[in-house]
């Protein structure tokens, strides 16, 4: 298998599952809007997005989730996606939040605010702002979701919710929007998962 990763939350997404799997997948590193636009990128992904896994008998699989999913299917332990239905729904639940929540918010300032993505979509600065400043309501929702005190996004055990989670941190990180400081039992698993190996993948 090969991985054509780029700097995206996306890919980050991808390569936190990697690392927390275990597992040792080569890389094809590519740049965001030159390599990704390229014909023999879009070759192999017309959408001209990452990241891309190519396994091994030519096989190509795109879409970040998609990919985790192949990746859990092929390698089950750990298991991050759940051990029985009602993890897995739990479980999926609360990745379907974090990415509804948190991760389009995010998504949306970036698409209509960077310079990177002004061909990608027509961009509307006030739509930006507005989803800037929806931003802190977001981790809010979040916090009083989290006070009862459970140690991860889905409950006692580390998922691919939290893995959603870290991929919007990360975002936040690289854009100064951080989880407000009066959100406690969210900067406390910030400070958990950061400590994580996967938090540098």
């Amino acid at each position: 298998m090969k991985l054509y990763n780029a700097q995206s939350g996306n890919t980050k997404r991808v390569r936190i599952f990697i690392v927390e799997k275990g597992i040792d997948i080569p890389r094809i590193e590519i740049k965001l809007g030159t390599d990704t636009r390229a014909p023999e990128f879009l070759n192999i992904n017309s959408l001209g997005e990452v990241p891309v896994l190519e396994l091994d008998d030519g096989t190509i699989i795109t879409e970040s989730l998609a990919i985790c999913r192949y990746l859990e299917a092929a390698f089950p332990d750990p298991p991050l996606m759940g051990r029985d239905a009602t993890e897995q729904g739990v479980i999926e639940m609360w990745s379907q939040r974090i990415y509804g929540q948190l991760l389009i918010t995010y998504g949306f300032f970036v698409r209509h605010s960077l310079p990177l993505f002004a061909d990608v979509v027509d961009q509307v600065p006030a739509f930006a702002e507005s989803q800037k400043a929806a931003i802190p309501g977001k981790w809010e929702w979040l916090e009083a979701e989290m006070a009862d005190g459970r140690p991860f996004i889905a409950g006692e055990a580390f998922s691919m919710a939290d893995i959603q989670a870290m991929t919007v941190l990360w975002i936040a990180d690289g854009l100064d929007l951080p989880i407000p400081e009066h959100c406690a039992s969210l900067n406390k698993w910030a400070t958990a998962v950061r400590k994580r190996p996967s938090w540098d993948a």
